[in-house]
C-alpha cells in the first residue's frame, strides 16, 4: 500500500495553464471583420433611429398643440385650418437657427369639420437628417405624427338660489349674490354666442326664467318656444348678462321647482332644434347654485286627478270649507290652487305654523316681467322667510296665506307629487339627514316622514328635500322623453354641476350630491349621467369653485 507521503511524479510546469483553442483566434477574426460591416452600422442605426424618434415625439406634441390651439377657437370666427397651421410651425420649427435637429420638409394635412360637433384634425410629416445611416444611402428618415380634437355646442341652464341668505356677507368684502353674479357672467362670455345656447332659471321661493325673457309656457313641442338660444351675448337690454345683473336675493328656497323647470327649459330647446336640423347632438348640463337646504315647495293643492296628483284640501271640516274652489272638476286659471308652500326658519323646521303660500311666478296673472319677479318676488324677513306675493294666490279662497291664520288647517296631507310631478314621499331623504354648514353642522332629528302629519314643519321640510332630489333625478333620467311627440332621439343626458355655498346657513352637501350624481354621493347611479360637486365655504372658494366648473364646462370633448 503506497505511502500517502511517498514523493509523488513531478507535474510539467505547462500543465494546468489553459491553452488558446484555434476558435479562439477564429471569434477575433470574425469580430474585426464585423466591426466595420454589421456593429458600427448597427450603433448608428440606433442613434438615428433615437433622433427621430425624439424629432417624432416633438412633431406629436407640436400637432397635440395645433389641434387644442385651434380647438379652443371651433365655432369663433376664426380658421381654424389657419391657426392650427401656425400654431404647428410655431412649436416644431424648422428653420437653422431654432430648428429640431435639423429637421425640414414639413407638411400637414389640416381638415376642418364644421357642425353641432366641430373636428379639427391635423396630419403633419418631416424629414430627419441620418447620421450613420448615409453610409447605406440613406440621408433623412420621415417622421409622422397625427391628432385631432373635437368640440360639440353646448346647451345649459343656469338655475340660480337668490333665497334670502344669498344676501350676506362672503367674508371677503363683497355679498355672496354678488359673487354669484359676476362669476357667473364672466362664465357666460367664455362661451361661443352663436354656437352653444345658454338660458337662466333664478328661484326663491318659487322660479322663474330669467333668460331667455317673454311669457313663459310649460308647453314642449317641436313647434314651440323658449328655452336656451345662441344669442345670449347680443348686447341688447334683455341679453343674458343683463338679466344676471338684475338679480336682487330674497325669499325662500324653492330648490325643486327651479330644477323641474330648467328641465322644461333644456327639451324646449332639444325639440326646437331637433325640428330645425333633424338632428340634436349637443351636451345638456344644468349648473345650480344654492347656499341653503329646500324650504319651499310648489303644490297644485286641488288638482283633480286621482293618480298619484291628487287634491289635498281639507273637504270634510275646518278652514277647507270656507274655499270656493276646494274641490273642482274642470281646471280653469280661476280654479287651478297652483302655489308654494314654505316653512320658515332652518332645520329641524321646527313648529306647526308655515311661512305661508305664495303665488307662484309662472302663475302670474298681472303678466308681471321676469325682471319684477327676480327684484321684487317676495321681501326679505327674518329667518329667511319670503312676505307674502303682491296677490291673494287663489280665487274663491282668500285666508289661504300666512295673513289669514295657519295655511295647515286649510290641508288635509302633506301632497304625494309636488306641481311638476316630484314625489314627496320617497328619495334619499326620507329619514334624518346631515346638513354641512360653516362651523355649524345641523342635524334634521326626528321620525321618518309621515304625510299625514300635515300640521308639521318637519314633515314639510323632509317632503320639500325628497322633491328637490327626484327633481334632479327625473331630469338625469329624461323622464318625460316618452312625452316628446316626435323624439325619436333617445336620452337627453343631462348633467349636473352643482355648486354648494355652505358660509352663511350651511348646505347639505349629501343631497347636493345626489343631485349632481357626483361620484362620492351616497347612491351615486354609474347608468346616469355623471356630474360634479363643488363646495365653498367663502367668496375665494366661491371663485375657486367657478374656476373648476370653467374648466369642466368648457373643455373640448366630453
Amino acid at each position: 500500500m503506497r505511502s500517502m507521503f511517498s514523493k509523488q511524479t513531478p507535474v510539467d510546469e505547462c500543465e494546468g495553464k489553459r491553452k488558446l483553442s484555434p476558435e479562439s483566434g477564429n471569434i477575433m477574426l470574425l469580430f474585426t471583420l464585423l466591426l466595420p460591416t454589421l456593429l458600427i452600422p448597427l450603433a448608428g442605426l440606433a442613434i438615428d433611429g433615437s433622433i427621430a424618434r425624439l424629432a417624432q415625439i416633438r412633431l406629436q406634441a407640436a400637432v397635440d398643440g395645433a389641434v387644442l390651439g385651434a380647438g379652443r377657437e371651433l365655432g369663433t370666427a376664426a380658421i381654424p385650418e389657419t391657426l392650427a397651421a401656425e400654431f404647428l410651425a410655431a412649436n416644431f420649427r424648422t428653420d437653422n437657427s431654432a430648428g429640431t435637429w435639423g429637421a425640414h420638409g414639413l407638411n400637414s394635412v389640416i381638415v376642418y369639420t364644421p357642425g353641432i360637433t366641430k373636428k379639427i384634425d391635423v396630419t403633419a410629416t418631416a424629414l430627419v437628417p441620418l447620421l450613420f445611416m448615409r453610409i447605406f444611402g440613406k440621408s433623412d428618415a420621415t417622421i409622422a405624427a397625427t391628432g385631432s380634437a373635437t368640440r360639440s355646442d353646448s346647451r345649459v341652464v343656469w338655475v340660480i338660489d337668490r333665497s334670502g341668505s344669498m344676501n350676506t356677507s362672503d367674508g371677503s368684502g363683497s355679498l355672496v349674490i354678488t359673487d354669484a353674479i359676476n362669476y357667473t357672467t364672466s362664465l357666460v362670455n367664455r362661451f361661443l354666442e352663436g354656437s352653444d345656447e345658454l338660458g337662466l332659471v333664478v328661484f326663491d321661493g318659487s322660479a322663474v326664467v330669467g333668460y331667455p325673457t317673454g311669457p313663459w309656457s310649460p308647453t314642449i313641442s317641436k313647434m314651440g318656444t323658449g328655452g336656451p338660444n345662441k344669442i345670449f351675448l347680443d348686447g341688447t337690454g334683455n341679453d343674458l348678462p343683463h338679466q344676471l345683473a338684475a338679480i336682487h336675493a330674497n325669499s325662500g328656497t324653492g330648490m325643486a321647482e327651479a330644477i323641474s323647470i330648467a328641465y322644461i327649459e333644456l327639451q324646449k330647446a332639444h325639440m326646437r332644434d331637433l325640428q330645425a336640423d333633424g338632428v340634436d347632438p349637443r351636451l345638456n348640463s344644468i349648473v345650480l347654485l344654492t347656499d341653503g337646504v329646500p324650504s319651499a315647495v310648489s303644490i297644485y293643492f286641488n288638482n283633480p286627478a286621482n293618480s298619484n296628483a291628487e287634491n289635498v284640501m281639507n273637504n270634510n271640516a275646518g278652514a277647507g270649507k270656507t274655499c270656493v274652489n276646494r274641490t273642482i272638476t274642470t281646471e280653469t286659471t280661476d280654479t287651478m290652487m297652483q302655489g308654494w308652500i314654505a316653512v320658515g326658519g332652518n332645520p329641524p323646521y321646527s313648529g306647526t305654523t308655515p311661512a305661508g303660500v305664495y303665488l307662484m311666478a309662472t302663475k302670474d296673472a298681472a303678466n308681471r316681467t321676469s325682471n319684477w319677479w327676480m327684484s321684487f318676488g317676495g321681501a326679505a324677513i327674518a329667518a329667511d322667510v319670503a312676505a307674502p306675493n303682491p296677490d291673494t294666490p287663489f280665487t274663491g279662497c282668500p285666508n289661504m296665506t300666512n295673513s289669514g291664520g295657519n295655511p295647515y288647517n286649510y290641508l288635509s296631507r302633506i301632497p304625494i307629487v309636488d306641481l311638476y310631478g316630484n314625489l314627496l314621499n320617497t328619495g334619499g331623504y326620507v329619514n334624518s339627514q346631515v346638513i354641512g354648514g360653516a362651523g355649524k353642522p345641523v342635524y334634521i332629528k326626528g321620525s321618518p316622514l309621515n304625510l299625514t302629519q300635515v300640521s308639521q314643519n318637519y314633515q314639510w321640510g323632509l317632503a320639500m328635500w325628497n322633491a328637490a332630489d327626484n327633481a334632479a333625478m327625473n331630469a338625469r333620467n329624461d323622464v318625460n322623453l316618452v312625452n316628446r311627440a316626435g323624439d325619436t332621439t333617445g336620452d337627453m343626458n343631462i348633467q349636473f354641476y352643482v355648486i354648494g355655498y355652505s358660509g352663511t346657513t350651511g348646505c347639505d352637501q349629501g343631497l347636493l350630491k345626489r343631485i349632481a350624481n357626483d361620484k362620492t354621493a351616497v347612491g351615486y347611479d354609474s347608468t346616469q349621467p355623471t356630474g360634479q360637486y363643488y363646495s365653498a365655504a367663502n367668496g375665494a372658494e366661491l371663485a375657486d369653485a367657478y374656476n373648476k366648473l370653467a374648466s369642466d364646462l368648457l373643455r373640448l370633448s366630453r
